[in-house]
């Protein structure tokens, strides 16, 4: 069977090389080819236009199209869906990832051209799917899949167990989108950079992020996980990596096997992680610099106990503190913070605090620190949050909302918003709405912020102007 895997565009339809390689299809690619079907890759992003990457796919001419998105980018995903159905219309459309997951129902219903949406990790559902697909009335047997039978009913299986162990996966189709096109271009990486992850599953629950599907947290050994570093580094010569996992340091057995098996292969590469300020070692920091760890990024989100409290972050300012202060002290080059302003609890006051808090982390990190600002990104709403519950029950989204739908954000002129988050809702805590958030930013802290986003300030009244007058 002729496959062909597609990565959705990004938010303007427009290409870039800033991104890395879409590891879930490179994963997906891997598994139906060790079954024997054939499989072409595409990432929309490097492409932009839908009509263009929907004019590939039709070139391709496959049996099946396999798509996956984010929330962010899904409008012009599902533009360039309509499209591909368009092109091919007798071809099986399954979509798959974040966004899709959380809404797999609505998905169907208002997004007609797709057939089925996979639930969870796509590997064996993906693979089980392909099996059926001549007789779409065993779609049934498939745990993870929702999908429109032959009656054009909408039926959705039981969810599908997390895979227990990830060495049973090949090693990702790297070759299906060349690694080489890419230039994630990381600060506390370097140029060309590539993601990966060791883990999946997130044990935590942030109210902002949508991790509920996966809690359970499972490893892939430090051998395979390094055997990709070092194939992408000798074959394509990539000598900087992020790894994306959710919770790189939560076990420090499997950091510590992953440094020592860099430095025992000997691969002079430079790389960086994410990490919880709560438990970090001193010991296992000094082993990520040996072993070529450049920077580390924490959420730190607020800097107000009461804050992270409401928002189940389970880690505290004083554990924020000790962990900037150790890895400062290990050497890192790079310490970066990401911060929200407006989760639930937010007032005037502990927006002041957290500004406080960030220039004590910032004093902290020295030359290290890589934020340009202190004041952080107003708080997004995604499929299968806490903070999606909070906003149904307090009346933010329409009785008629759905993810599925066209939806620009009404607020997307205040000077805060990035324009990527125009079609993502934006919450609003009825403490500290999101106009006096950003009122009380500009009087008192204008100078904290970057060059760029002043500019947004003193140009939004002329944005609204010209959005008003249909310009913009």
């Amino acid at each position: 069977m002729r496959i062909c895997l597609v990565n959705g565009p990004r938010f303007n339809g427009r290409p870039t090389r800033k991104t890395s390689v879409c590891l879930p299809l490179a994963s997906l690619g891997a598994v139906a080819r060790r079954a024997g079907h054939e499989v072409v890759g595409i990432d929309g992003i490097l492409i932009g236009d839908p009509a263009a990457i929907a004019a590939q796919v039709k070139a391709a001419s496959p049996d099946v199209v396999g798509l996956t998105t984010n929330t962010n980018d899904r409008l012009p995903a599902l533009a360039t869906l309509r499209l591909i159905r368009r092109a091919l219309p007798h071809a099986f459309i399954v979509v798959g990832g974040p966004h899709f997951a959380y809404a797999p129902v609505n998905a169907l219903t208002v997004v007609k051209e797709i057939d089925a949406v996979v639930v969870g990790e796509g590997e064996d559902a993906f693979l089980e799917l392909l099996e059926r697909l001549p007789d779409r009335r065993a779609f049934n047997e498939v745990d993870g899949l929702v999908f429109r039978d032959p009656d054009g009913q909408i039926v959705r299986n039981p969810p599908r167990q997390t895979m227990a162990r990830l060495d049973s996966l090949p090693m990702p189709a790297w070759d299906l989108f060349d690694p080489r096109q890419y230039d994630l271009d990381i600060a506390t990486a370097g140029p060309r950079t590539l993601g990966l992850m060791t883990t999946r599953g997130c044990p935590y629950c942030c109210a902002f992020c949508a991790n509920s599907l996966d809690r359970r947290l499972r490893f892939l050994s430090p051998a395979l996980a390094i055997d990709q570093v070092q194939h992408l580094h000798t074959t394509y010569g990539i000598r900087a990596f992020t790894f994306f996992d959710d919770a790189f340091l939560a076990s420090k057995t499997h950091a510590t096997a992953l440094c020592e098996e860099i430095l025992r292969r000997g691969l002079k590469i430079t790389w960086w992680c994410g990490a919880r300020a709560a438990g970090l070692d001193d010991d296992v920091l000094a082993l990520m610099r040996r072993a070529g760890c450049t920077g580390i990024t924490f959420g730190v989100e607020t800097g107000t106990d009461e804050v992270l409290k409401a928002v189940h972050k389970n880690v505290t300012t004083a554990q924020m503190l000790e962990a900037f202060a150790q890895v400062a002290r290990a050497g890192f080059e790079h310490i970066v913070a990401f911060l929200i302003v407006g989760l639930p609890g937010e007032t005037p006051d502990t927006l002041d605090r957290t500004v406080r808090f960030v220039r004590q982390l910032k004093a902290i990190a020295g030359k290290a620190w890589e934020g340009d600002s202190a004041i952080g990104e107003l708080p997004l709403i995604y499929p299968g949050t806490e903070l999606e519950t909070l906003a149904c029950r307090d009346g933010t989204f329409a009785k008629d909302f759905s993810w599925n739908a066209p939806f620009l954000e009404p607020k997307r002129f205040l000077p805060l918003v990035n324009r990527r988050y125009w079609a993502v809702p934006h919450y609003e805590t009825p403490t500290f709405p999101l106009a006096d958030i950003c009122h009380h930013v500009k009087r008192h802290y204008w100078e904290e912020l970057t060059p760029g986003r002043r500019r947004r300030f003193a140009l939004a009244p002329v944005r609204r102007a010209l959005h008003r007058l249909g310009l913009y």
